[in-house]
């Protein structure tokens, strides 16, 4: 009973986390509501971090197999999407890609990358979890990686790549030899899946050599990216309510485009130090319950949830579903419904351990002692 209780007090906790968000940004957009898509906005983000808090409490009575259905359904999800991105990048079709990138049927290719990096965790989850299946993992990684790489996020691209290395890693960790033979590995995939996206499309040589820059020309100057980020830290001191929805577009060309800077001049410092302590505590929720369950199945989470933030922190990430719903389920996951492994049974005919002797009571009267040494 008394582990039931804290989880309910854990998800409680991102319920108000969650709803400390969402009051800062509709305080910050009540002098707007007349606007233009305004409402619109505000109901955008309310569904999306509503997921969230959904996730959270239906995972609160999942088990390992109730994870494990779920990831594998995530991948199945992300092995078409990273099929119609491919097919729509090869063929440059309007609809599946965005300025020559694949994007599926998501809205823009940065957001498109991020979606996809939990279906490759996952599947390198039961690459190493599972017994049988490797080949269709193995395969499912490989189509992920490629629709990751045709769409050209740089973010994106290097979220996975790290995320990936890292829970590599940690799957071997014991293993250096082993450890070794799968970062060759991944290296070698890595190179086939250049090899044939370099084939596949004559498009995919001359988007590489134009997105392989650190900086873009819309990352620079004094309206780029970058200087942004200098630019709207006055105004964070000077509106500690934040400007609402859609209030920099008018300032600036483009919105702020990452989603510390956005919560905090947006929505208002509440909204800031509440994605702080979010994120923060998110990291501290996983690290505890992994020593409570020793799952890998809490590493996969966070580490997917890792590069989704790491992507949003060059993009607006407030309207990604799929962020909001790693958060529910890191939050939701409940320690006592993963029981630990149970201990080995003794194979018949092993050797049991020396029994000690009990030391010697008082002789009985009338028995013999034995002689001294």
């Amino acid at each position: 009973i008394a582990e039931k209780r804290q989880v309910t007090v854990r998800v409680m906790f991102l319920s108000l986390l969650l709803a400390s968000w969402a009051v800062s940004y509709i305080l910050a957009s009540l002098p707007h509501l007349g606007e233009k898509n305004v409402i619109f906005e505000l109901l955008a983000k309310t569904f999306a971090i509503s997921i969230g808090l959904i996730g959270a409490f239906v995972s609160m009575t999942w088990n390992k197999r109730h994870f494990e259905t779920f990831m594998k359904v995530y991948i199945v999800s992300t092995v078409i999407g990273s099929l119609l991105g491919t097919f729509g990048f090869i063929r440059q079709i309007p609809a599946l890609t965005w300025d020559g990138r694949a994007r599926g049927l998501i809205d823009d290719p940065n957001m498109y990358g991020s979606f996809l990096l939990p279906g490759l965790i996952f599947s390198a989850y039961f690459l190493f979890n599972s017994r049988g299946a490797k080949l269709y993992y193995m395969g499912a990684m490989a189509l992920i990686l490629l629709g990751i790489l045709l769409s050209f996020s740089r973010i994106a691209v290097v979220a996975a790549s790290i995320m990936l290395v890292a829970y590599v890693v940690f799957q071997n960790r014991k293993y250096p030899r082993r450890l070794i033979l799968m970062m060759l590995s991944l290296l070698l995939i890595g190179m086939v899946l250049f090899s044939v996206a370099s084939l596949s499309s004559p498009e995919f040589i001359a988007k590489l050599s134009d997105r392989l820059t650190f900086a873009k020309s819309y990352d620079l100057g004094e309206e780029g990216r970058y200087h942004r980020y200098v630019l709207v830290i006055p105004m964070i001191l000077s509106n500690p309510i934040g400007l609402g929805v859609l209030q920099l577009e008018k300032i600036f060309p483009e919105p702020i485009h990452n989603i510390w800077l956005s919560s905090f001049v947006n929505y208002g410092w509440l909204a800031g130090f509440t994605w702080i302590t979010l994120v923060i505590s998110s990291v501290i929720v996983a690290v505890i319950t992994y020593r409570r369950t020793q799952s890998s199945i809490m590493i996969a989470l966070i580490l997917s949830l890792g590069g989704i933030i790491m992507c949003s922190s060059l993009h607006e990430g407030e309207h990604w579903r799929h962020m909001w719903l790693m958060f529910g389920l890191i939050w939701g996951f409940c320690a006592p419904n993963f029981p630990p492994a149970p201990a080995p049974k003794r194979r018949r005919g092993a050797t049991r351990p020396p029994t000690v002797p009990r030391a010697a009571g008082p002789a009985a009267p009338g028995s013999a002692r034995p002689a001294a040494s």
